[in-house]
């Protein structure tokens, strides 16, 4: 099993250094239900903790036979910011294939380690070439074992530009 993170088309931050305070506060939430657990179950979340952040929380189930994931549920922030309402729709059905091997190579790598995964960056759409994004990605288990979910986070700030 790999402990280093992979080399993605994206910045990783195995660490969960993040840098937006939703981000935080959502990553605060999860660490305390998972309460001394790897991980915490879906059961262990509940909504009217999060209503501050709902917008920003995308829900993620994972399918092992074959292997894919697919957008149980995805905020209003992240469909306003993405411009397009993603919720019940596969991974595969969504991205280009080039963009697949890398994606799945990053849920891979948190499933085999059992650990969290924060992204940052430039987003890879153009037409959102102007922000900067940054998203973590949360694992859940409802038998304490098997990562058969994960609570996903995204924040879009615009780029500051250099005044001349």
């Amino acid at each position: 099993m790999r402990e280093s993170a992979p080399d993605f088309w994206v910045k990783h931050d195995p660490d969960m250094n993040c840098e937006d305070e939703t981000l935080q506060a959502i990553y605060r939430y999860w660490d305390e239900k998972r309460a001394g657990r790897r991980f915490p179950a879906r059961a262990d979340l509940d909504p009217a903790d999060l209503v501050p952040y709902l917008g920003n929380i995308s829900m993620i189930d994972v399918e092992y036979d074959p292997f894919r994931l697919r957008y149980r549920l995805v905020g209003t922030r992240i469909t306003t910011m993405m411009r397009r309402d993603a919720t019940g729709h596969y991974y595969d059905e969504l991205y280009p294939p080039e963009l697949m091997e890398s994606i799945y190579d990053i849920y891979h790598w948190m499933i085999e380690n059992g650990r969290p995964m924060r992204t940052f960056g430039e987003p890879v759409f153009a037409d959102l070439s102007h922000y900067l994004h940054e998203a973590i990605n949360l694992p859940l288990s409802d038998d304490g074992k098997t990562i058969n979910k994960f609570m996903g986070a995204l924040a879009l700030h615009p780029k500051v530009r250099a005044t001349p």
